[in-house]
């Protein structure tokens, strides 16, 4: 019966051993990749300032690179289109807004 209790034993400090070297390695994996995370925000970051300078540098013909100009003639282009999405989106919105006017007149009148 001693025997018994003592492989009992054994084995349940096994599993705990077990379950408690998966928590610290989890943990360990947790805090890499939220180390990971924090550099990637950080290289996001420091890609959009790269790229916004690049872009400014273009805006202001102190560029020349050709490869760099496609890049933001692409980008100014691109943003141009964007604009005139937001002009599209506005002239859509006073349009059923002014339709939605109408309606309310209209049934006001009866």
């Amino acid at each position: 019966m001693q025997d018994l209790l003592n492989r009992l034993g054994k084995a349940a400090s096994g599993v705990a051993s077990n379950a408690t070297s998966k928590a610290e390695e989890m943990r360990d994996i947790n805090m890499l990749k939220g180390e990971q995370s924090e550099k990637k925000t950080e290289y996001t970051s420091t890609k959009r300032k790269l790229a916004d300078y690049v872009f400014k540098k273009f805006q202001e013909g102190e560029l020349e690179d050709e490869n760099l100009k496609e890049f933001c003639q692409k980008m100014q282009d691109l943003r141009d289109e964007i604009d005139g999405y937001d002009k599209k989106i506005k002239q859509v919105k006073a349009d059923y807004e002014e339709k939605a006017a109408k309606r309310a007149e209209e049934s006001n009148r009866l």
